[in-house]
């Protein structure tokens, strides 16, 4: 496995840095948070410099870095504590759009390669946790297209996208229609999440669509969406890794300035040892990634998606322990909304119940290894 960086990823990575550091100096305070950089301002700057998409195919508006690449920028991503909406508004309809090959949909994706967010995808339905394989909603033969009804839940990037994608079982499976926001008996609802974040509730009553609106067939239908949340599972490990370092980096600066008794809270062991275990689980979850990233470049294996089910198995994990431990290092300061440290918890965490908690991604690895034996 290759773990150095190569020089166009190191490139990237530079690139990366030197936007997010001007995204963050540049953030007011407000309402008591600390400083976030403006969603909308980042992703246009991020998708002015090609960064943004470069995960993509070129047909597709990006530059084909592939998984790699994506750890690069997801992981940068991870360290600003803001809305950025990459796995709802890029990563999940890129790899959706990129995949059914149609130009009006290469046309799609290359707008979000630019920073927009124009699709959100809707596959989750209340009831069914992270199983895309039942969904209730139905697809009924309308003259020369198609009737949808049905809920689908926790749809990221909901409220601000201009279309959705859509599962919906037909007559001999599960097929993914492009449904426009605006369209005729279909209502998005929003709610806010415990990271600063806001989904949707998006439900179909009768929404009619033409027969080009199907993007994917039965044939290929869940195992598209399949591909496309794996690789948005990959991008959640790959976040919460650089959301780890962030976290640690931040505690780390905090104990050697904060004095106790006339000493840093640095020089103590015991908060020495704390802090060293922190940093051995953040390799070992970088590692994790990173085979993960070189798995994936290989293509969707079984291998690939075991890896990505072990990677975000163990992001899970240690995303919500070091979380948990900046903020107890902090002591009661790491509670304040103005630290912000606690954002990383937070992240995390939501990132667990959208996607499938630890035992989730363990379930899968388990299920695929024992396919292998």
């Amino acid at each position: 496995m290759r773990f150095a960086a190569t020089e166009d990823e190191i490139m990237v990575e530079d690139m990366l840095d030197r936007a997010l550091r001007e995204a963050r100096d540049g953030a007011p305070r407000a309402d008591g948070h600390a400083p976030r950089p403006d969603p909308d301002a980042l992703r246009a700057q991020l998708g002015s410099l090609g960064l943004w998409g470069a995960w993509l195919p070129e047909a597709a508006g990006g530059s084909d870095g592939g998984p790699r690449l994506l750890m690069t920028l997801a992981r940068g991503l991870g360290w600003v504590p803001t809305h950025h909406g990459l796995i709802g508004g890029c990563v999940l309809p890129g790899a959706i759009l990129s995949r059914a090959g149609r130009e009006d949909t290469l046309d799609l994706a290359e707008q979000m390669a630019g920073g927009d967010q124009p699709v959100a995808v809707a596959a989750m339905e209340p009831g069914a946790r992270w199983d895309l394989s039942v969904p209730t909603m139905r697809a009924e033969p309308d003259g020369d297209g198609y009737r949808l009804t049905g809920v689908k839940s926790h749809v990221a990037e909901g409220t601000t996208a201009g279309m959705f994608i859509v599962s919906a079982r037909d007559r001999t499976g599960i097929s993914l229609f492009l449904v426009p926001a605006d369209a005729a008996g279909l209502t998005v609802s929003s709610y806010p999440v415990t990271d600063g974040t806001t989904w949707a509730m998006v439900r179909a009553e009768g929404v009619t669509v033409p027969a080009s609106a199907r993007l994917v067939g039965p044939d290929d239908g869940l195992a598209t969406l399949e591909q496309a949340f794996t690789l948005a599972a990959f991008t959640a490990a790959a976040e919460i890794l650089g959301s780890c370092e962030a976290a640690l980096t931040q505690t780390l600066d905090y104990l050697r300035t904060r004095e106790q008794f006339g000493k840093p809270l640095a020089t103590k062991q015991a908060l020495q040892f704390r802090a060293a275990d922190l940093h051995t689980d953040i390799e070992m979850l970088r590692s994790q990634v990173l085979g993960a990233a070189n798995a994936l470049s290989k293509g969707y294996s079984r291998r690939a998606r075991a890896d990505v089910a072990a990677a975000m198995a163990l992001a899970v994990q240690t995303g919500d322990l070091v979380g948990r431990e900046a903020i107890h290092l902090h002591g009661a300061i790491g509670m304040t909304r103005e630290l912000g440290v606690g954002y990383h918890l937070l992240r995390a965490d939501v990132l667990s119940r959208w996607l499938g908690s630890a035992e989730h991604f363990r379930a899968k690895f388990m299920a695929m290894e024992e396919q292998a034996a």
